[in-house]
């Protein structure tokens, strides 16, 4: 009876071929459920780095072209233009009499004017603008804007409005004298030259720098090989790039 009850207790328990085994699928499931977790997280991260980069960058463009779109704008359409928009310098924009965008090849800064249209109007840097009470009021002081590429970033009076700004450029449809269709685009226009529309080109990237697979960007080397002379090169880091591109076309211009 005794040999019986011990051989009994010698079966009970997992011997270590069985526990060996045991642990041996334990650790492979935790691996790839790591695993999934890893990838899904990495996922996860790409695609919140690519919405913010698209929402934000275009955000910001809205608010760059909006200020494009004021140009030149009028309380009163009848009123002369040299009349409201005197010569004047405002911080580091200077207008001549009846100018209401200039641009700085040597700053990179595109500087503009026009009369608020309505109370409570921001200007690109959030800051309130005093329009008229009335309308076709001609007593509104016209608000100068500043727009500037500065080491990275797209300022507006000194304001960033967009960040993680690679590259800008900016071409300018021109026209000469009483024609009032775009004959031509240049990176500098000449101080003879009239604006009439203005194409922008940038090259953003997304606020984490280590979102891609790998360092090769499409949207990067396009961009060289656009602007630099067919230059292609690869980017330093695996940040996630856009290109966002537009031309705008200066409305309010009366001459």
């Amino acid at each position: 009876m005794k040999r019986r009850e011990d051989k009994k207790v010698r079966e009970l328990g997992l011997s270590m071929i069985e526990l060996l085994v045991a642990l041996a699928l334990s650790s492979l499931l935790i691996l790839g459920i790591t695993q999934i977790y890893v990838d899904n997280k990495s996922n996860y991260a790409f695609q919140q780095g690519q919405s913010d980069t698209i929402e934000g960058s275009r955000y910001s463009m809205l608010i760059f072209e909006e200020e494009l779109y004021r140009t030149g704008y009028r309380a009163r359409p009848d009123a002369e233009y040299a009349e409201i928009f005197r010569t004047e310098t405002v911080g580091q924009c200077s207008f001549a009499a009846g100018e209401v965008i200039n641009f700085s090849s040597n700053s990179q800064r595109l500087c503009v004017r026009y009369q608020p249209n309505v109370p409570g109007v921001t200007a690109c840097d959030g800051n309130d603008l005093t329009a008229g009470g009335e309308p076709y009021s001609e007593s509104v002081a016209p608000a100068v804007v500043a727009l500037q590429v500065d080491n990275g970033n797209l300022l507006c009076n000194g304001e960033v409005i967009v960040a993680n700004l690679v590259d800008f450029k900016m071409e300018f449809g021109v026209s000469s004298e009483g024609v009032r269709e775009t004959e031509q685009f240049k990176l500098a226009p000449a101080a003879t030259d009239r604006i009439r529309s203005v194409r922008y080109a940038a090259l953003i990237k997304s606020r984490s720098t280590n979102l891609a697979d790998q360092t090769n960007s499409s949207q990067y080397a396009a961009w060289r090989e656009k602007w630099y002379d067919g230059e292609s090169s690869a980017p330093t880091d695996r940040a996630l790039y856009m290109v966002t591109e537009n031309t705008i076309a200066l409305r309010n211009l009366s001459q």
